[in-house]
Protein backbone atom coordinates (compact mmCIF):
# COMPACT_ATOMS: atom_id res chain seq x y z
CA UNK A 1 0.00 0.00 0.00
CA UNK A 2 1.43 3.73 -1.10
CA UNK A 3 0.04 6.72 -0.23
CA UNK A 4 1.86 10.27 -1.07
CA UNK A 5 1.91 14.08 -0.15
CA UNK A 6 4.27 17.27 -0.96
CA UNK A 7 4.61 19.88 1.34
CA UNK A 8 6.73 22.96 0.61
CA UNK A 9 8.77 20.95 -2.06
CA UNK A 10 9.22 17.63 -0.34
CA UNK A 11 7.60 15.05 -1.87
CA UNK A 12 6.62 12.01 0.86
CA UNK A 13 5.59 8.74 -0.05
CA UNK A 14 4.92 5.66 2.34
CA UNK A 15 5.73 2.14 0.91
CA UNK A 16 6.03 -1.69 2.14
CA UNK A 17 8.94 -4.05 0.92
CA UNK A 18 6.97 -6.02 -1.16
CA UNK A 19 8.19 -9.66 -2.17
CA UNK A 20 9.42 -9.10 -5.53
CA UNK A 21 11.75 -5.96 -3.92
CA UNK A 22 13.46 -8.74 -1.50
CA UNK A 23 16.61 -11.54 -2.10
CA UNK A 24 18.76 -13.63 0.03
CA UNK A 25 17.38 -13.79 3.98
CA UNK A 26 14.25 -11.43 3.05
CA UNK A 27 16.22 -8.09 2.88
CA UNK A 28 16.05 -5.89 0.14
CA UNK A 29 17.99 -6.37 -2.68
CA UNK A 30 20.71 -3.56 -3.39
CA UNK A 31 19.40 -2.40 -6.90
CA UNK A 32 15.95 -2.00 -5.03
CA UNK A 33 17.22 1.36 -3.29
CA UNK A 34 17.45 2.95 -6.88
CA UNK A 35 14.24 1.81 -8.44
CA UNK A 36 12.89 3.31 -5.07
CA UNK A 37 14.58 6.48 -5.45
CA UNK A 38 13.79 7.03 -9.07
CA UNK A 39 10.36 6.13 -9.03
CA UNK A 40 9.80 8.79 -6.03
CA UNK A 41 11.62 11.32 -8.46
CA UNK A 42 9.39 10.58 -10.96
CA UNK A 43 6.08 10.54 -8.82
CA UNK A 44 7.08 13.89 -7.42
CA UNK A 45 8.32 15.88 -11.15
CA UNK A 46 5.29 14.10 -12.55
CA UNK A 47 2.80 15.72 -9.72
CA UNK A 48 4.68 19.31 -9.95
CA UNK A 49 4.77 19.38 -13.90
CA UNK A 50 8.51 19.04 -14.89
CA UNK A 51 8.57 15.08 -15.43
CA UNK A 52 8.84 13.13 -17.97
CA UNK A 53 5.53 13.47 -19.53
CA UNK A 54 6.39 17.33 -19.79
CA UNK A 55 9.95 16.57 -21.48
CA UNK A 56 8.35 14.11 -23.59
CA UNK A 57 6.37 16.48 -25.15
CA UNK A 58 9.27 18.62 -26.55
CA UNK A 59 11.19 14.88 -27.64
CA UNK A 60 13.03 15.36 -23.94
CA UNK A 61 13.72 12.97 -21.47
CA UNK A 62 15.09 12.95 -17.71
CA UNK A 63 18.54 10.94 -17.13
CA UNK A 64 20.42 9.68 -14.38
CA UNK A 65 23.87 10.82 -14.46
CA UNK A 66 25.27 9.83 -10.93
CA UNK A 67 24.31 8.19 -7.60
CA UNK A 68 25.59 7.86 -4.18
CA UNK A 69 23.42 6.76 -1.31
CA UNK A 70 24.62 5.24 2.67
CA UNK A 71 22.45 2.03 4.39
CA UNK A 72 22.66 1.92 7.97
CA UNK A 73 20.29 -0.83 8.07
CA UNK A 74 19.07 -3.01 5.78
CA UNK A 75 14.90 -3.01 5.08
CA UNK A 76 13.47 -6.24 5.21
CA UNK A 77 10.32 -7.96 3.75
CA UNK A 78 6.90 -6.44 4.69
CA UNK A 79 8.81 -3.72 6.77
CA UNK A 80 7.14 0.05 6.40
CA UNK A 81 9.46 2.73 4.44
CA UNK A 82 9.02 6.48 4.85
CA UNK A 83 10.39 7.62 1.77
CA UNK A 84 11.26 12.22 1.22
CA UNK A 85 12.56 13.12 -1.97
CA UNK A 86 13.23 17.04 -3.03
CA UNK A 87 15.09 18.95 -5.33
CA UNK A 88 17.87 20.66 -3.64
CA UNK A 89 19.95 22.57 -6.59
CA UNK A 90 18.91 23.21 -9.83
CA UNK A 91 21.48 24.57 -12.66
CA UNK A 92 21.52 24.74 -16.12
CA UNK A 93 22.49 21.85 -17.33
CA UNK A 94 21.49 19.63 -14.60
CA UNK A 95 19.79 18.64 -10.92
CA UNK A 96 20.81 17.47 -7.91
CA UNK A 97 18.12 15.61 -5.84
CA UNK A 98 18.33 13.93 -2.45
CA UNK A 99 16.73 11.32 -0.68
CA UNK A 100 16.17 9.54 2.78
CA UNK A 101 14.50 6.52 3.63
CA UNK A 102 13.24 6.10 7.50
CA UNK A 103 11.70 3.12 9.42
CA UNK A 104 8.40 3.17 11.00
CA UNK A 105 9.92 4.36 14.11
CA UNK A 106 11.40 7.67 12.10
CA UNK A 107 15.01 6.32 12.40
CA UNK A 108 16.87 7.28 9.10
CA UNK A 109 18.19 3.97 7.68
CA UNK A 110 19.26 5.18 4.28
CA UNK A 111 20.32 8.55 2.59
CA UNK A 112 20.98 9.61 -0.99
CA UNK A 113 21.96 11.97 -3.55
CA UNK A 114 21.79 11.76 -7.00
CA UNK A 115 22.29 14.37 -10.15
CA UNK A 116 20.12 14.50 -13.01
CA UNK A 117 20.45 15.74 -16.46
CA UNK A 118 18.34 16.21 -19.57
CA UNK A 119 18.55 15.30 -22.67
CA UNK A 120 17.15 15.30 -26.38
CA UNK A 121 16.65 12.07 -27.05
CA UNK A 122 16.66 12.34 -30.94
CA UNK A 123 20.07 14.25 -31.29
CA UNK A 124 21.49 12.15 -27.58
CA UNK A 125 22.62 14.87 -26.23
CA UNK A 126 22.34 17.46 -23.26
CA UNK A 127 19.83 20.40 -23.28
CA UNK A 128 19.09 23.44 -21.18
CA UNK A 129 16.97 22.67 -18.24
CA UNK A 130 16.11 26.31 -17.26
CA UNK A 131 12.90 26.49 -18.94
CA UNK A 132 11.55 23.89 -15.23
CA UNK A 133 13.11 26.55 -13.02
CA UNK A 134 9.76 28.69 -11.93
CA UNK A 135 8.07 24.97 -11.66
CA UNK A 136 10.56 23.51 -9.66
CA UNK A 137 10.84 24.72 -5.43
CA UNK A 138 14.49 24.40 -4.48
CA UNK A 139 15.35 22.79 -0.62
CA UNK A 140 18.65 23.97 -0.12
CA UNK A 141 18.05 24.31 3.12
CA UNK A 142 17.76 20.71 3.44
CA UNK A 143 20.35 17.77 2.48
CA UNK A 144 21.36 14.23 3.36
CA UNK A 145 24.85 13.38 1.74
CA UNK A 146 26.73 15.69 -0.76
CA UNK A 147 26.56 15.32 -4.43
CA UNK A 148 28.32 12.41 -6.20
CA UNK A 149 31.79 12.78 -7.28
CA UNK A 150 34.09 12.29 -10.46
CA UNK A 151 34.62 8.44 -9.81
CA UNK A 152 37.94 6.59 -10.64
CA UNK A 153 37.89 3.49 -13.12
CA UNK A 154 39.81 0.10 -11.57
CA UNK A 155 43.40 0.13 -12.16
CA UNK A 156 43.92 -3.31 -11.81
CA UNK A 157 41.75 -6.56 -12.58
CA UNK A 158 40.99 -8.56 -9.45
CA UNK A 159 37.52 -9.95 -10.92
CA UNK A 160 35.91 -9.93 -14.56
CA UNK A 161 33.14 -11.00 -16.44
CA UNK A 162 31.48 -9.85 -20.01
CA UNK A 163 27.92 -9.30 -20.59
CA UNK A 164 26.03 -9.13 -23.80
CA UNK A 165 22.86 -6.98 -23.78
CA UNK A 166 19.57 -8.90 -24.00
CA UNK A 167 15.92 -7.47 -24.46
CA UNK A 168 14.85 -7.91 -20.52
CA UNK A 169 17.76 -4.72 -19.96
CA UNK A 170 16.47 -2.32 -21.63
CA UNK A 171 14.15 0.67 -20.15
CA UNK A 172 11.38 2.89 -22.32
CA UNK A 173 14.17 5.06 -24.90
CA UNK A 174 15.86 1.77 -25.72
CA UNK A 175 19.13 1.99 -23.63
CA UNK A 176 20.00 -0.41 -21.22
CA UNK A 177 18.18 0.28 -17.61
CA UNK A 178 20.50 1.65 -15.26
CA UNK A 179 19.62 -0.08 -12.63
CA UNK A 180 21.46 -3.22 -14.47
CA UNK A 181 24.55 -1.72 -14.44
CA UNK A 182 24.56 -2.35 -10.59
CA UNK A 183 23.10 -6.03 -11.06
CA UNK A 184 26.24 -6.65 -13.33
CA UNK A 185 28.14 -5.36 -10.74
CA UNK A 186 26.64 -7.71 -7.99
CA UNK A 187 26.93 -10.65 -10.25
CA UNK A 188 30.72 -10.02 -11.77
CA UNK A 189 31.93 -10.78 -7.67
CA UNK A 190 32.91 -13.61 -5.16
CA UNK A 191 29.68 -14.78 -3.49
CA UNK A 192 32.01 -14.14 -0.69
CA UNK A 193 30.75 -10.87 -0.63
CA UNK A 194 27.44 -11.34 -0.08
CA UNK A 195 28.10 -12.01 3.52
CA UNK A 196 29.57 -8.95 4.19
CA UNK A 197 27.38 -5.44 4.82
CA UNK A 198 27.31 -3.35 1.71
CA UNK A 199 27.21 0.00 3.61
CA UNK A 200 27.86 2.65 0.52
CA UNK A 201 27.51 2.74 -3.03
CA UNK A 202 28.43 5.55 -5.23
CA UNK A 203 27.93 5.32 -9.68
CA UNK A 204 28.93 7.70 -12.71
CA UNK A 205 26.60 6.83 -15.70
CA UNK A 206 29.03 7.86 -18.38
CA UNK A 207 27.57 6.29 -21.93
CA UNK A 208 24.32 4.21 -22.76
CA UNK A 209 25.16 0.78 -23.85
CA UNK A 210 22.43 -0.48 -26.22
CA UNK A 211 21.06 -3.91 -27.37
CA UNK A 212 23.26 -6.96 -28.61
CA UNK A 213 27.18 -5.20 -27.79
CA UNK A 214 29.06 -6.39 -25.08
CA UNK A 215 30.85 -5.30 -22.09
CA UNK A 216 33.31 -6.20 -19.56
CA UNK A 217 32.61 -5.64 -16.20
CA UNK A 218 36.17 -5.12 -14.32
CA UNK A 219 36.90 -4.87 -10.69
CA UNK A 220 39.22 -4.10 -8.36
CA UNK A 221 39.42 -5.05 -4.39
CA UNK A 222 41.33 -3.06 -2.37
CA UNK A 223 41.11 -4.17 1.48
CA UNK A 224 39.61 -1.66 4.39
CA UNK A 225 40.09 -1.39 8.25
CA UNK A 226 36.72 -3.15 8.27
CA UNK A 227 35.80 -4.81 5.44
CA UNK A 228 36.52 -3.62 1.64
CA UNK A 229 36.33 -1.30 -1.23
CA UNK A 230 35.18 -2.43 -4.57
CA UNK A 231 36.27 -0.30 -7.75
CA UNK A 232 34.13 -1.55 -10.94
CA UNK A 233 34.14 -0.42 -14.36
CA UNK A 234 31.51 -1.25 -16.98
CA UNK A 235 33.70 -1.19 -20.63
CA UNK A 236 31.96 -0.69 -23.65
CA UNK A 237 34.79 -0.80 -26.45
CA UNK A 238 37.61 0.16 -23.57
CA UNK A 239 35.91 3.04 -22.80
CA UNK A 240 34.15 2.98 -19.18
CA UNK A 241 30.22 3.55 -19.78
CA UNK A 242 29.63 3.14 -15.84
CA UNK A 243 31.63 3.40 -12.89
CA UNK A 244 30.68 1.79 -9.46
CA UNK A 245 32.58 2.24 -5.93
CA UNK A 246 31.01 0.16 -3.52
CA UNK A 247 31.98 -0.05 0.40
CA UNK A 248 31.79 -3.62 2.20
CA UNK A 249 31.54 -4.36 5.88
CA UNK A 250 32.56 -7.55 7.42
CA UNK A 251 29.29 -8.70 9.66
Amino acid sequence: MMSSSLKEGVWSEHQTVKAHQIGPGYKMKPSTISEIFQEVAGNHSNAEKFGLREMMKNGHAWVLGSLKYEVKKWPKWTEDLHITTWVYDVQKLSSQRNFLIKDDKGNVIIQGSSIWFGIDLRRRRPIMITEFMDKVTQRDDLNTLEKPSKLKPPSSKDFESKRKVVYSELDPVNHVNNIKYFDWMLDSIPHSFKSKKLVEVEINYLSEVILDQEVDVITEQQQSENGYHLITGIYKEDKPACIIHTKWELI
